[in-house]
C-alpha cells in the first residue's frame, strides 16, 4: 500500500482539500470544507503540512483504478478505510468509495460496478460512502454482503447499489467531532 502507481500525479485534482477531515495538532479542517490554502491548487504546496504531504488517495496507490478514476474526473473519492473493518476480514484496511458527484448515476456505471465487484469477490472490504452536509461525518455502509455477492453473480448490481444509496441519503448525519484545535485552516 505504500507505493504509488508510477506516473500518476494529482495534477489539478484538489478533492482531498475539501473532502477530508483533518484533525492533527498542526492543523484542523472539518469534512466538506475547503482548506483556505486551496485556491486552484495548494498555495503552500512546497511547505504544506506533513499530514497533507504524506496523504495519497486510493487512486494514487491502486492500479485497478484507471486514470478515469482520478477523483475530480470520476466524482468518486476512493480512500483507504482503517476503521470498522469487520473481524470476518483478514485485512487491515478496506476501500471507501465516497460518491461526491451524482450517486445515482455513478452506481449505475459499468466502471464503478467492476471495481465494486472485484473488491467484494476478492474479499476486500468495500464501503459505499456519501458525504454529509458541510462539517458532518459521511454516511458509510459495507457492500460485502450476501445480497451483493448474489447480485454480482447474476450481473444485477444496480438495484442493490441504488438501495444502498437511498439508505445512505436517509442517514442521520452527525457533525464531525474534532479533538484538536488552534489552527483551523477552513476557508
Amino acid at each position: 500500500m505504500s507505493d504509488l502507481v508510477p506516473g500518476r500525479t494529482c495534477g489539478g485534482c484538489t478533492v482531498c482539500c475539501t473532502t477530508l477531515v483533518v484533525d492533527t495538532p498542526e492543523i484542523q479542517k472539518a469534512p466538506g470544507v475547503t482548506c483556505k490554502y486551496c485556491k486552484g491548487g495548494c498555495t503552500i504546496y512546497e511547505t504544506r503540512y506533513p499530514v497533507c504531504r504524506d496523504y495519497h488517495c486510493a487512486w494514487r496507490k491502486l492500479d485497478i483504478l484507471d486514470d478515469n478514476w482520478r477523483p475530480d474526473r470520476s466524482q468518486v473519492f476512493a480512500q483507504f478505510e482503517r476503521d470498522n473493518i469487520p473481524p470476518s476480514f483478514d485485512a487491515d484496511f478496506g476501500i471507501g468509495l465516497l460518491l461526491i458527484g451524482d450517486p445515482g448515476w455513478t452506481v449505475r456505471q459499468e466502471w464503478f460496478q467492476h471495481v465494486v465487484a472485484s473488491g467484494v469477490m476478492s474479499h476486500i472490504p468495500i464501503f459505499l460512502c456519501l458525504p454529509g452536509p458541510r462539517g458532518s461525518q459521511a454516511a458509510k455502509t459495507l457492500l460485502n454482503t450476501d445480497e451483493m455477492r448474489a447480485a454480482i453473480e447474476q450481473d444485477a448490481m444496480t438495484p442493490v447499489l441504488e438501495r444502498a444509496v437511498r439508505q445512505l441519503k436517509a442517514y442521520d448525519f452527525k457533525p464531525a467531532v474534532m479533538i484538536h484545535s488552534g489552527n483551523d485552516v477552513a476557508a
